[in-house]
């Protein structure tokens, strides 16, 4: 399945080769670029391998923010609306091609417009919930903190933008899943593993991020004439 997502990755992309090649920036006239990723699992299982000496990673919130799609980021790390949001690519075909595959799960879809200079955290939260079995005991906690608020989802963490000699995308994600202890009578416990992937994109270029369970669909592109 891996091999057939990355050959659709690859056709998709025969027209569209750059790199991060602007090395000035016009301070009164920022050039704009068109952030999208989407977030998806290949593991259907909520399931880890059982550890005996297994030690959670604590959540950190990396202070994130919540954003409404294609909305443009400011300098006061807000989220507003993109006047010209209807003229963007969006990633919404893609989407729905992998939303078609029995064996994938689509974590979150997230996509925003930012100048190059700006830094922030955008919150990523989806995948398997597993709050009505914390609610109702069937699942326990042995660390309370690695939970953030709301729901407790299979993923949650942040994805952000940088760009210094290339573009580099940033991902903090922290995949909790259950683990069944040994004995008959034992409790499933929930667990958090902290993953962090720091990696270079191409601009205008679409990249696919794979990991163990999951995955990350990421395209930069530059804003023009809009």
């Amino acid at each position: 399945m891996k091999l057939i997502l990355i050959i659709q990755i690859l056709i998709l992309n025969l027209l569209s080769v750059s790199y991060a090649e602007e090395n000035i920036e016009n301070q009164l006239n920022p050039i704009l670029y068109h952030v999208k990723v989407i977030a998806i699992s290949h593991n259907i299982s909520s399931y880890r391998d059982f550890e005996e000496n297994f030690t959670d990673d604590k959540y950190n919130d990396k202070a994130p923010i919540q954003i409404i799609n294609n909305c443009i980021l400011k300098d006061d790390i807000t989220c507003e609306k993109f006047e010209s949001d209807y003229k963007l690519d969006t990633f919404n075909e893609y989407k729905k091609i992998l939303q078609g595959q029995s064996d994938l799960t689509i974590i979150d879809h997230l996509e925003w417009v930012q100048d190059s200079s700006i830094k922030a955290n955008i919150k990523i939260k989806g995948g398997y919930d597993y709050s009505n079995e914390i609610l109702d005991e069937v699942l326990t906690i042995s660390d309370f903190d690695i939970l953030s608020s709301g729901t407790i989802s299979e993923y949650e963490g942040t994805v952000s933008i940088i760009k210094e000699n290339f573009f580099q995308i940033h991902i903090n994600i922290h995949e909790r899943k259950r683990m069944k202890p040994t004995g008959f009578f034992a409790t499933e416990t929930l667990t958090s593993k902290n993953i962090v992937i720091n990696q270079n994109i191409k601009l205008n270029k679409i990249t696919y991020i794979d990991r163990d369970n999951f995955g990350f669909v990421v395209s930069i592109i530059k804003v023009n004439n809009i």
